[in-house]
């Protein structure tokens, strides 16, 4: 998945720009998504981070009215939204988000960005699993999750480096906040959380998703995010663009069960439906999330969708989806970095106020 950053903050006198790319190919030809036979029957063993943010005042777990306000320009939006070629998609084998868990026996390390977004930047105690990898494209994107601490610790192209792990941008936030980081500085260009919005195999096992869900696409509006975004990497002058922060929803009067769905599908409709998705990022190609199925000792999504990195979500009618009022664009966050509980200590001579 396509994903380029610009993120700028005014530290005391100085101000530190930063630009932050990285490159992926276009989803094409995805795999069929599956009947409704196709279903995983073995246990799914592995992380369970869906209820992440659901304590605070997330805009994740908030259900979208029937009688909801649509945006006027509802239809002008989704007919960009939906011209691209390729078909929806959602990331579950590649250029998506790893989540692993931590507790107090895990090794810690200080993990410092390797660009000069910001001098003297640098996470402090970090919990990594010997076993944590990031994800193998570009993006690099790994999670790890401390229960006991309460702190998400997000990175962006992480890696090991000799007995140690660095990363190009970290930054951590509290599982009981909102997953949304108010200094735009997150590793997702929106400053929203990267676990945030995620599809988990437990969900689609039971039949239900509780949450808004993470989706991203090519045409992100320029000149700044739309709440509950803080940050963006828009890049399109098009006023039919959706702005990063944007909220949609799959029209309530569609009857999910008349089309047909394989069990999964049907899931993510009717959370579109009921939660709808919100844009967070720049992509190749309209796509949703689901947790990274590295992450577990076996394969925990429905077999078909094992056969490429994208599974089809062509047989969802995006073309109905309704956009709730956009709003007025923001400016990118300009700073200074927000300093909380799980990251206190990484900014030197930082605030260490919550």
């Amino acid at each position: 998945m396509r994903a380029s950053r610009t993120r700028s903050w005014l530290l005391g006198v100085v101000t530190v720009a930063l630009a932050l790319t990285a490159c992926s190919a276009e989803p094409t030809d995805p795999p069929a998504a599956g009947d409704g036979s196709d279903e995983v029957t073995q246990p799914i063993i592995g992380p369970d981070f869906s209820t992440i943010f659901a304590e605070g005042d997330s805009p994740w777990y908030t259900e979208i009215p029937v009688d909801a306000p649509i945006d006027p320009r509802s239809e002008e939006f989704v007919a960009e939204l939906v011209e691209d070629d390729s078909n929806p998609v959602v990331s579950v084998n590649g250029w998506t988000i790893p989540v692993y868990e931590a507790d107090a026996s895990t090794p810690r390390y200080t993990v410092e960005p390797t660009e000069d977004y910001l001098p003297g930047w640098a996470l402090q105690d970090v919990p990594i699993p010997d076993a944590a990898a990031p994800d193998p494209q570009d993006d690099g994107h790994m999670v790890v999750v401390d229960r006991e601490e309460g702190c998400v610790y997000e990175f962006w192209q992480a890696r090991r480096e000799g007995s140690g792990w660095t990363a190009s941008w970290a930054n951590a936030t509290p599982t009981d906040g909102d997953g949304i980081y108010p200094d735009g500085l997150s590793s997702r260009a929106s400053g929203l959380s990267s676990i945030a919005g995620l599809i988990w195999p437990q969900e689609l096992a039971a039949g239900e998703i509780d949450h808004a869900l993470a989706f991203a696409y090519p045409n992100t509006r320029d000149g700044g995010p739309v709440p509950p975004a803080t940050a963006s990497d828009g890049r399109t002058e098009s006023d039919t663009a959706l702005p990063e922060g944007a909220r949609l929803r799959l029209d309530p009067s569609i009857d999910i069960e008349a089309l047909g769905l394989s069990p999964a599908l049907e899931a993510i409709a009717e959370a579109l439906q009921t939660y709808g998705m919100i844009l967070v990022d720049t992509s190749g190609g309209m796509a949703l999330n689901a947790a990274s199925p590295q992450t577990y000792e076996n394969y925990p999504y429905p077999p078909s969708w094992s056969a490429d990195i994208w599974a089809d979500l062509s047989a969802i009618p995006f073309e109905s989806m309704q956009v709730l009022p956009v709003g007025s664009q923001t400016e990118r966050n300009s700073g200074p970095p927000a300093i909380n509980r799980c990251n206190e200590g990484a900014l030197q001579g930082g605030d260490d106020d919550e």
